[in-house]
């Protein structure tokens, strides 16, 4: 009876030692363990010579724009063109009636003929004067030799001298009136000029080659002298006008001159200069053209800018007049720049600062000062040294003064635009909608602000 009451006890008693032995074993198991460092990506900064650019907001201008006015008045008879043909210079693109300017010109004509007809009644009555002179004189004389010799009246004689006067002054108004006649055939002939003149301008030709607009005016209209028919606009080349600051003006001039003060040997003209353009549209600058002309004037002291111009190669037409573009043109080089990807970059009220992992894998702040952008890489001016290993993601993980476990890539190095452009008349010039002189995406949004 003992041993079967002691077996619940003894029972009892290792169910207990058991649930002790776990709770044991439980403890040691929750026992705090740090997590390990969290997993960043790092790189190095891409070293490289960079081209600084200017980079200004501009608007494109169509080369030649001229417009197709009436020059005399009439109905128009027939229209010559459709919208949006390409013209030539001297092409007819209006035809208005003749009739009233054909008439003119034959009433021209005949008065012509008249003046003409004039002349020469006018030249008979002349010749007829200069006889008249000439015996008149002869007489004068004969009579001049008989009075001296008594031999006649001086009656006579005053007669023979009044006859003379007077064919003296039949023969000077013989040849005014011939002048006159010969004025009058000079007047008829440039009537008949104008007529003529006039009549052709009822032909309205194109005064440019080149892409023509609609038409203002319908046929069968009035039209007066001077009314605007339309307007043709030559597509290709095409300028891009924009305006720089006085100091980015005086950089340009600065960049191009060596340490004595002179052109330096590598440097193109300044008309040679390469500018990229790119429409609103376009996320890369995919036009390549050359400076033109920069105002002659120099600085405008109201804006304190210097007005430039750039021309590009239009062959597809796929710049057209009057759209706000993105232009820039290269300004000098930053040799041995230091990059990093803007995605790196945080920003917050102290300015702009980095994450680097240090050579104990510990994580340190760097406040910098940045520079000139292509595309998804910054220029660092201050804070970064080439050897830095920078945090590129993982950002929001990293603490500065913890240790992280890094893990290195290699980035690759900026794709420049090429230095040179051929003339933007050239086929060369790339308006195809391709990456011009190696303007590729990573290169293409290049920006001169300083945000430092």
């Amino acid at each position: 009876m003992k041993s079967r009451d002691f077996a619940p006890l003894a029972s009892w008693a290792v169910s207990t030692m058991l649930i002790v032995a776990a709770a044991g074993c439980q403890q040691t198991d929750d026992e705090y363990k740090p997590p390990p460092p969290p997993k960043v990506t790092v790189a190095r900064p891409v070293v490289q010579t960079v081209t600084r650019f200017i980079e200004e907001n501009g608007e494109t201008e169509a080369v030649e724009r001229a417009e197709v006015r009436a020059r005399v008045r009439g109905f128009l008879e027939t229209i010559e063109f459709t919208p949006a043909q390409t013209v030539q210079e001297g092409d007819v693109l209006y035809r208005i009636e003749r009739a009233e300017y054909e008439a003119a010109v034959a009433a021209a004509d005949a008065a012509l003929g008249a003046a003409d007809a004039a002349i020469a009644v006018a030249e008979a009555a002349d010749r007829n004067a200069a006889v008249e002179v000439k015996r008149s004189e002869l007489e004068f004389e004969r009579q001049k030799a008989l009075f001296e010799k008594d031999a006649t009246t001086r009656s006579d004689f005053e007669r023979a001298t009044a006859n003379r006067d007077a064919a003296l002054a039949a023969k000077n108004a013989s040849e005014a009136n011939l002048t006159a006649a010969r004025a009058d055939r000079d007047k008829a002939q440039a009537q008949l000029d104008q007529a003529k003149l006039d009549l052709s301008y009822t032909e309205v030709v194109a005064p440019i080659s080149g892409q023509i607009t609609r038409t203002l005016v319908k046929k069968g209209n009035l039209v007066e002298s001077g009314t605007h028919l339309a307007t043709i606009v030559a597509p290709d080349p095409i300028y891009a006008n924009f305006s720089i600051s006085d100091r980015d003006a005086l950089q340009i001039q600065s960049s191009r001159l060596n340490e004595d003060g002179e052109l330096r040997d590598d440097e193109v003209e300044l008309t040679d200069i390469p500018v990229y353009l790119r429409r609103e549209s376009d996320s890369e600058f995919r036009f390549t053209g050359n400076l033109d002309y920069f105002d002659q004037e120099g600085v405008d002291q109201a804006t304190g800018t210097l007005g430039l111009r750039a021309i590009f190669g239009n062959a597809k037409h796929l710049l057209l007049p009057g759209l706000f573009v993105r232009v820039r043109l290269p300004v000098g080089k930053i040799t041995d720049a230091i990059l990093i990807p803007e995605k790196a970059i945080i920003r917050d009220q102290t300015g702009k600062y980095v994450l680097i992992v240090d050579g104990e894998d510990n994580v340190e702040r760097s406040l910098i000062q940045t520079g000139p952008q292509y595309g998804e890489m910054v220029v660092v001016e201050e804070g970064v040294d080439p050897s830095d290993r920078v945090i590129l993601e993982g950002l929001q993980r990293a603490r500065p003064g913890s240790p992280v476990t890094p893990t290195e890539i290699t980035l690759s190095p900026v794709d420049m635009p090429s230095a040179e452009t051929e003339p933007a008349s050239d086929a060369a010039s790339d308006d195809s909608g391709a990456p011009s002189g190696g303007a590729d995406a990573s290169a293409a949004a290049a920006s001169n602000s300083d945000a430092s």
